[in-house]
């Protein structure tokens, strides 16, 4: 894609480290993390571990200080937002009030911008509910012998389940509840595609605004990988090892890594043309620069495959993430000598973290690199949105934040252990699939 001129006015993120972006990269700088026991999660699903030992199973990075009653308004939405809506709700109204918009809210036909001019395109994901949801139902499907007979789910699910309960689950509600709360008419639409949900998203919004069917764009993405029910489906993925502390179980790129901790997160842009923020009198963050996809099959798709296995790749392409990462310097116009910083997708994942090294290596070698799932947890859909506000938040304050590590001496990337200064004007953010998809995104200083 060729250079852009949209532009970054506002930004929020919820996560474990801060609500909010000062709060959060403050939390990066303080070298922070969000690991911890899953007992310890404040949002009703807390789960004690099963002995007196932590396992994989067992830790997370939950956000154990999000009350959504601060943020979802009205109140009565509630009832219809399970978690990841609610905390994508937040980080997006986190973003409109930095950007000013909230000024204009709700939008009308006589004001700076109409309805028609806001639209919402989020990264999102398969929302699981609480197993407490279903409880009802599936006591009610027992026979009289104690065995439950699928047959008789569906007409005790019919009594049993709440009707509100598919509108608090489906993918395309945080884009919808957004919209609706400012009355946003124009392009509305929801990406599901994994890790680079969000940075599609951006990718979106920016065709949106190029194209002159949007003025300004909430781009957002939520996801969690700690959900009760969500966490038996956890099999794609290796599992982290408890690290002595647990707060530090999370290790991207650290060679002795044996899986990824999960973790929930939430953040959202709004973007705007350049013309249109400075019309409006906008500070602007960042614009983006560049951005690049790039899809060559992974071992396991070519094997028709999903496995936690430790074979070299099997997941993961280093071949989509060098090529993501070359196109998107090329368009922006600049050498690996004028990156700042790289925001790595490492999660842990020996095998998926292998081939993004290899390709940073060939690349942007000796850049300083960050990788913000060693705070947070893996967030599924949300981790790419979070990295791109990591990037511009880097921009903002000229500062490489360090990387939470085990071993400081262990990382074979450009790993920070304290806070620097970043002259440079280019950050390069990373953002990947276990499937071979990979999207590189550069941002630059205003």
């Amino acid at each position: 894609m060729p250079r852009s001129n949209v532009v970054i006015t506002g930004l929020g993120v919820v996560s474990s480290i801060g609500i909010g972006g000062e709060a959060f990269f403050d939390g990066l700088l303080q070298k922070r993390s969000g690991i911890t026991s899953l007992a310890n999660r404040t949002d009703g699903c807390a789960v004690p571990s099963p002995s007196d030992s932590l396992t994989g199973h067992w830790i997370g990075g939950p956000v154990v200080d999000f009350e959504p009653k601060q943020y979802v308004r009205p109140r009565k939405s509630l009832k219809v937002m399970c978690r990841e809506i609610q905390t994508a709700f937040a980080a997006s109204h986190l973003a409109i009030e930095q950007s000013g918009l909230n000024v204009l809210l709700p939008l009308s036909d006589t004001g700076m911008l109409k309805p028609a001019d806001v639209g919402t395109v989020f990264g999102s994901e398969m929302f699981y509910g609480s197993p407490v949801d279903m409880e009802d139902a599936i006591k009610a499907s027992v026979t009289e012998d104690g065995e439950f007979e699928p047959a008789m789910f569906g007409g005790a699910a019919m009594k049993k389940v709440t009707p509100l309960w598919m509108l608090k689950h489906l993918p395309n509600m945080p884009a919808c509840h957004v919209g609706i709360s400012i009355n946003a008419q124009g392009p509305n639409n929801t990406l599901v595609l994994g890790d680079v949900s969000g940075m599609a998203a951006v990718v979106e919004s920016i065709s949106c605004l190029e194209r002159g069917t949007a003025k300004a764009m909430i781009a957002g993405a939520t996801g969690t990988r700690i959900n009760t029910t969500r966490m038996n489906y956890r099999a794609d993925l290796p599992l982290a090892a408890v690290a002595d502390p647990v707060e530090l179980s999370s290790r991207p790129h650290d060679p002795e890594s044996q899986g990824v901790v999960g973790g929930e997160a939430a953040a959202a842009l709004v973007l705007e043309n350049r013309e249109d923020a400075e019309k409006r009198e906008a500070i602007v963050l960042a614009r983006i620069a560049s951005y690049a996809s790039c899809f060559i099959a992974s071992g396991g798709m070519h094997q028709g495959q999903r496995s936690s296995a430790a074979e070299p790749q099997l997941r993961g392409s280093a071949q989509a993430i060098e090529r993501s990462m070359v196109t998107a310097l090329t368009d922006a116009g600049i050498d690996a000598s004028q990156v700042g910083l790289v925001v790595s997708h490492g999660m842990g994942d020996p095998v998926i973290d292998l081939a993004e090294r290899t390709a940073i290596a060939e690349v942007v070698p000796n850049v300083p690199v960050v990788a913000t799932i060693a705070s947070l947890g893996h967030s599924g859909a949300a981790s790419g949105m979070v990295d791109i506000a990591t990037g511009v938040l880097a921009l903002v304050r000229s500062q490489v934040p360090p990387t939470v590590q085990l071993d400081e001496t262990s990382a074979e990337v450009g790993f920070r252990d304290a806070p620097e200064a970043m002259s440079l004007k280019h950050v390069l953010c990373l953002s990947h699939t276990s499937e071979g998809n990979a999207m590189a995104m550069v941002l630059e200083a205003p």
